[in-house]
């Protein structure tokens, strides 16, 4: 059985933990009422109904996936007008318009990381947080097709961030979350279609160690 992308949504899977790291950043971040973040890669909406709901803050969120993006708006609920169809590299914001800015599960998915967090710098504010949620390599680095794309080690993903002119100030593992996240598409669905939709097999998954992390890191001003 092979899981189609209302299947992946509907089930959680996209989001390890359900809230448990979304709440975390945000705690930590400390963001004023009414900061403005933007989730990028939103899915369904549901960090900005999160933020927006029990955080009060001015939540946006982009979606290239026009199908995903039709299925959030056509969920009505009151901010279905802060979901927009954008592109990570062209994100359609003003410079230096954002207190923070989300990545969860979708930076490994980015073609160009290095022109997307080149964009995220545009945008953030001086001092602006950049929260990204993904896996990682406790392995061997690769880069993987299907749900999983671009698995990065702990200390790349971390020079890249500071290349971009991001200083770390946090890293926390989650891998815990991601295996109990895995465990149940296998109990719903098999484990031969957890590895259809992920597009591998368990000889690479061995090599690679797939982890999950946290990641907060802050613009620095040049």
């Amino acid at each position: 059985m092979v899981m189609n992308k209302a299947d992946v949504c509907n089930t959680g899977v996209c989001r390890p933990g359900g809230f448990t790291i979304t709440d975390r950043a945000l705690e930590f971040c400390s963001f004023k009422k009414g900061a403005k973040l933007l989730d990028v890669g939103c899915g369904l909406g549901a960090t900005v109904r999160r933020g927006t709901d029990e955080y009060g803050l001015d939540v946006y969120g982009i979606e290239k996936d026009k199908e995903v993006l039709a299925l959030a708006k056509a969920r009505a609920y009151p901010q279905s007008d802060r979901l927009r169809f954008g592109d990570a590299v062209h994100m359609p914001f003003g410079d230096r318009e954002m207190d923070g800015m989300l990545f969860e599960c979708s930076l490994s998915k980015m073609k160009n990381p290095d022109a997307v967090l080149h964009e995220a710098y545009r945008i953030l504010k001086p001092g602006g947080y950049l929260i990204i949620s993904d896996l990682y390599a406790r392995g061997e680095p690769a880069q993987l097709c299907g749900l999983l794309g671009r698995v990065a080690s702990r200390e790349d993903l971390c020079r890249e961030l500071e290349s971009s002119h991001f200083s770390v100030e946090l890293f926390e593992d989650y891998s815990g979350l991601l295996r109990a996240t895995w465990g149940q598409m296998v109990l719903e669905y098999g484990l031969d279609a957890l590895y259809a939709n992920l597009k591998t097999d368990c000889c690479k998954m061995r090599a690679v160690k797939c982890g999950y992390c946290l990641i907060i890191a802050k613009k620095e001003c040049i």
